[in-house]
């Protein structure tokens, strides 16, 4: 057995974990040559994994892993990973094994660090192996806006008016609790620290596993941006109002209306970055206060002297025409009746738009321009394809030039009566 040390990254979800897995899945080859052997029979992402064998059985925090599961397949799934892993670190040449999951949910509970302990006990120290544990520490508020983005954007909302923040402040517990059972093994890094290295976040990672250095430059280093646009963001709220993936009465059932990663299609859509206003971050700041200092007490790790930027005075426009020829080439892959919530949502936005330039324009006699630009015709143009249930082979010519001669005729009568 070659095995000497196993490293459990934890994550949690939001400070480049998708990065640092693909990276290390991807680079297999060089990881081994070099004595770090990522357990790839496990996938990328071993985030399920964690959750089989740490969480507490039936119901957990996060409410869904476990549903409909027998405890007797989790403990069969359970035993399969296991005698994969043990065959990998009886096997291996090399000396370590790293494993890798966005497992913060729940380290809170004294039920999850016991059974992290007997695990760890039971097939890393009982044979000599060393472990340590690595978690990113993120600013609270910035963690939470792009928490927020995700929950919404990919899963929908699982948490009513303020337990969402509740919930999502508990893993802040979760890293206090790690620290205080797992002091001599925990290794703590701060995200903001991370970004700036000059060998990016996963190469601030690698290094602090003991990575070698000068063999970055043979890394081919996965960069997974999972930010969406503000433009992106504000229909996917505008969705979850009116046609939930999941009900909030009851959270065991989805809407047979969507399905998981349903809005996949808008994911690339370039426009503004997704941000809270500057009032409400005030307001949550203030919220994380007593959070801030306790991680400072406990961890040294500081976001006291934090300032929240103050507005730019040059924000860039939103819906720009990139924006929208971005959302134009998106919808034919929207399932139906997302495509139908779609047009009432822009259908309002637009015309609105249309009508405030109208009315600033006072223009009685002639049609002014908005007529002809994307953003007063967007909605027509959606309405006339969906009817067509066909996707344009122009769709690179400029957005009005799609736009049927009878539309255009409609919507300067209507831009005309005011």
């Amino acid at each position: 057995m070659a095995i000497k040390k196993v490293i459990l990254h934890l994550g949690p979800g939001k400070t480049g974990t998708s990065s640092i897995q693909h990276t290390l899945f991807t680079n297999s080859t060089i990881m081994e040559r070099n004595g770090f052997r990522y357990l790839t029979e496990w996938k990328v992402n071993h985030f399920k994994k964690f959750h089989n064998l740490f969480a507490s059985y039936p119901v957990t925090p996060i409410g869904t892993v476990h549903l409909g599961k027998p405890l007797s397949n989790i403990r069969q799934q359970n035993k399969k990973m296991i005698e994969t892993m043990l065959r990998v670190i009886n096997t291996s040449e090399c000396e370590t094994l790293i494993l890798s999951g966005e497992y913060f949910h729940d380290l809170w509970l004294d039920s999850t660090i016991e059974n992290m302990k007997s695990f760890i006990n039971q097939y890393f120290q009982s044979n000599g192996i060393k472990t340590s544990i690595v978690y990113f520490v993120r600013n609270p508020l910035a963690w939470l806006i792009s928490s927020l983005q995700q929950q919404v954007f990919s899963r929908g909302y699982s948490n009513k008016n303020d337990d969402y923040f509740d919930f999502r402040m508990k893993q802040y517990e979760g890293v206090l609790n790690l620290k205080k059972h797992f002091s001599d093994s925990l290794l703590l890094l701060k995200f903001e620290d991370a970004c700036l290295d000059k060998d990016g976040l996963v190469g601030h990672f690698l290094k602090k596993i003991g990575f070698p250095e000068e063999e970055l430059k043979n890394i081919n280093i996965s960069r997974i941006n999972e930010s969406r646009c503000m433009e992106v963001m504000e229909f996917a709220y505008y969705v979850e109002s009116v046609e939930p993936r999941y009900p909030y009465t009851d959270y065991k059932r989805e809407n047979i209306n969507r399905f998981h990663k349903d809005t996949n299609s808008l994911r690339n859509i370039k426009g503004v970055k997704f941000d809270l206003s500057y009032q409400s971050k005030t307001e949550l700041w203030g919220r994380f206060q007593e959070t801030v200092h306790n991680i400072k007490k406990n961890t040294g790790i500081d976001y006291t002297d934090y300032e929240i930027p103050l507005p730019s005075l040059l924000e860039q426009e939103p819906y720009s025409d990139e924006t929208i020829q971005g959302f134009v080439k998106a919808f034919p892959k929207l399932n139906i009746v997302l495509q139908k919530h779609f047009l009432k949502f822009f259908e309002k936005k637009y015309m609105e738009t249309a009508q405030a330039k109208f009315k600033k324009l006072h223009f009685k006699d002639s049609i002014p321009w908005s007529v002809y630009s994307p953003k007063s015709v967007f909605f027509s143009l959606l309405r006339f394809r969906i009817g067509k249930n066909k996707l344009y082979n122009s769709v690179k010519k400029p957005i009005s030039k799609l736009i049927p001669g009878k539309t255009k005729k409609r919507l300067k009568r209507a831009l005309g009566r005011g």
